[in-house]
């Protein structure tokens, strides 16, 4: 089989967690209408994440006559979808609404030239053939921008640890007078998998234009292990997705007896009047059993929500579309996935299975300025459990958010909201008793000295800020105004203990809203 680049389009939303977020919507049902404008003129598309839609220009360049002509109507379709998702919002949430496309033999170059379309507001297009030249002039600074696009450098899902990682081997390619694409593609794969390891090789494939996995010929699964066709239709939601799972391990379990794993997965599924929901689903170093099945109850809540199909499931089936050998993974000594982190989402599986999925709840990240609110309880199998996994010392808290409180995370949070009871009330004073004041230009009436909480009075021995948040402020009715303090506080005991919180100014009243351990 002959090594060639697959020509791809790339749809990028870079900022789309802000722009939903400022709407008041979750990331993934935001991003369904736009998924849906593209998938009227292009059926099967991957979306690798909220924000990311790609897909192979055979036969949809045909189909409408060529490469520029497939990227003005798909631009198109993503404005008018955009426009509807976005409405009356204020100018503020619109700054995040840029995205760019871009087309080109693999998935780095046009992932570069997508960030390239979101400067010149229109599609860029690289001839067929030139994703090598056009590479060659590029920052490999890009890896660090397009890693949800070309995945990531050891895990199988992008994720705040791998951008580090990314940026760990940017800067020492650097290092090296490495600073192009170019100089990267000029060395020989040989010395860069002596310098990088596997990665090498998958750099050396990027800066040639080429996708990081070559074809890799293997019998595919039998039909058994990957089709399900029920005797009647099937109405229920977990009942599609227990069913999921069983073809997920299916699945997984035949191509590991092989020493293969699936990258690329086609999920289908067919209602009883002969409505279908297709797409492809990608991971870069392999989707496993529990990736699958998060992609099929994703696949399936869309499809749920926007097209409404009219009868029960009658048939789901998961196709793998490009398999790698399964080099498996390597557990790293600091940070990352360790054993401890398998044994704990076997146990999850087991209990969920044994109990209900809803009996089992994790913390999910949601993002936002908030400490309280910038994670969720879900279901345990409403999210991959495999991808949580991120190394130490990443700052979840702080991706894509301006304000957000810096890393370390504090241990107790409380809810600070204007409807919440959560937080305690407390009183920040001055060193002559007096309330603690801070007016419209963030100045505060004099420096914290002492805060009471519940009574018990704290001495503040360090303080910083203030650091103002202002959220919503385009919306009268969801507009919120605040104020953090970072305060080290010694208490009076026999035993003086030292610990730092952070208190929230809102409305005039100072309420706790975090201790740090």
């Amino acid at each position: 089989m002959r090594d060639e680049p697959t020509r791809v389009v790339v749809v990028q939303f870079p900022h789309w967690s802000s722009l939903a977020a400022s709407l008041g919507h979750g990331a993934r049902s935001a991003f369904e209408p736009i998924v849906r404008a593209v998938v009227a003129h292009v059926p099967l598309v991957e979306v690798t994440a909220p924000g990311i839609i790609m897909f192979a220009t055979r036969g949809p360049s045909r189909y409408v006559g060529g490469d520029t002509p497939l990227a003005a109507l798909v631009h198109t379709a993503v404005t008018d979808a955009l426009r509807t998702v976005i409405g009356d919002a204020h100018q503020h949430a619109q700054t995040h609404a840029s995205f760019g496309i871009g087309i080109a033999d693999g998935r780095l170059a046009a992932a570069i030239a997508a960030r390239h379309s979101m400067q010149t507001s229109a599609p860029v297009v690289v001839p067929p053939g030139a994703a090598h030249r056009w590479l060659a002039d590029a920052s490999v600074r890009a890896l660090v921008e397009c890693v949800d696009v070309i995945g990531a450098v050891g895990a199988g899902v992008p994720d705040t640890a791998d951008v580090s990682s990314y940026r760990d081997v940017v800067s020492l390619l650097e290092r090296l007078g490495l600073y192009r694409f170019g100089d990267v593609a000029a060395l020989r794969e040989a010395d860069l998998i002596a310098r990088f390891g596997a990665f090498g090789r998958d750099l050396s494939r990027l800066a040639r234009g080429l996708d990081r996995h070559p074809p890799l010929t293997a019998p595919p699964p039998p039909d058994r292990v990957c089709t399900r066709q029920f005797d009647a239709p099937v109405e229920s939601r977990d009942a599609v997705v227990a069913t999921a799972d069983e073809l997920a391990v299916g699945l997984t379990d035949h191509l590991a007896a092989h020493g293969l794993v699936a990258v690329r997965v086609h999920v289908l599924i067919e209602s009883d009047h002969g409505e279908r929901s297709e797409r492809m689903w990608y991971r870069a170093d392999g989707l496993s059993t529990r990736a699958i099945v998060e992609s099929v109850r994703w696949q399936l809540d869309a499809w749920i929500q926007h097209d409404a199909p009219t009868s029960g499931v009658m048939a789901v089936r998961l196709s793998p579309e490009q398999v790698i050998a399964n080099t498996g993974r390597q557990a790293t000594l600091w940070g990352g996935e360790r054993d401890g982190d398998r044994h704990a989402q076997r146990a999850i599986r087991r209990v969920a299975d044994v109990n209900g999925a809803e009996s089992v709840t994790v913390p999910a990240w949601r993002g936002g300025r908030d400490p309280a609110r910038a994670f969720e309880f879900v279901r345990s199998d409403a999210v991959d459990l495999e991808r949580r996994v991120v190394a130490g010392g990443a700052d979840t808290t702080t991706v894509g958010w301006r304000g957000a409180v810096p890393s370390p995370a504090p241990s107790l949070v409380f809810d600070t909201g204007e409807l919440s009871n959560g937080a305690p009330e407390i009183a920040v004073l001055d060193a002559n008793q007096r309330p603690l004041v801070v007016n419209a230009r963030h100045a505060m009436s004099a420096e914290p000295a002492r805060v009471l909480i519940n009574d018990v009075a704290y001495d503040v021995v360090a303080w910083a800020g203030p650091w103002p948040v202002e959220e919503r402020w385009w919306d009268q009715r969801r507009a919120r105004r605040t104020v953090r303090l970072q305060l080290l506080v010694r208490d009076h005991g026999s035993l003086p203990v030292t610990r730092a919180m952070i208190a929230v100014l809102e409305r005039s009243v100072w309420r706790l809203a975090a201790w740090y351990a």
